[in-house]
């Protein structure tokens, strides 16, 4: 919570925080693979990009139905991809800053800040099984939102839904 107000810490607190960090994020990547590997598809302009690395993987794993594959060789494969991923709530993004739609329009503001509803369209966006629950929720939320203020407009006010 200190770490660089008042110099760096001694303990290495920070350095095992990260370490921790990218072995939940591994664990994250893992399961994106295996869950891909079972057949899950997936969407988003990093879709392809990624099922690509995870194909390529695959078939030098000799990853296929009936087949044990080794876990550390898995997961020593899926590392690099640690080191781009971002999970999300409605979608993971697989940041590579040159096609980041987010960090276009943050330079514009002059402060970084995540714009998640570019993510929509951002090559770096990809979304799969592990989201649809809340995606789901999320449209319905909206939904009931935009009904609720069409309840609360004097008649005549609202535009008709198209």
């Amino acid at each position: 919570m200190f770490e660089g107000y008042a110099g760096t810490s001694a303990s290495g607190f920070a350095a095992e925080v990260a370490a921790e960090e990218a072995v939940a994020k591994l664990d994250y990547v893992e399961d994106l693979y295996r869950d891909w590997n079972d057949g899950n598809g997936a969407t988003g302009g990093a879709a392809k990009r990624v099922h690509a690395e995870f194909d390529r993987i695959r078939r030098e794993l000799g990853d296929l139905p009936g087949v044990v594959a080794s876990a550390s060789r898995l997961r020593t494969m899926l590392r690099h991809l640690v080191k781009t991923v971002h999970p999300g709530v409605l979608n993971d993004c697989f940041y590579q800053a040159p096609t980041a739609v987010c960090s276009k329009r943050a330079q514009s503001l002059g402060r970084p800040l995540p714009l998640h509803n570019m993510c929509l369209s951002c090559p770096n966006s990809r979304r799969s099984t592990v989201h649809l629950p809340r995606l789901i929720l999320a449209r319905d939320q909206a939904l009931s939102a935009k009904e609720a203020s069409r309840e609360q407009l004097p008649p005549g006010t609202c535009p008709k839904a198209g």
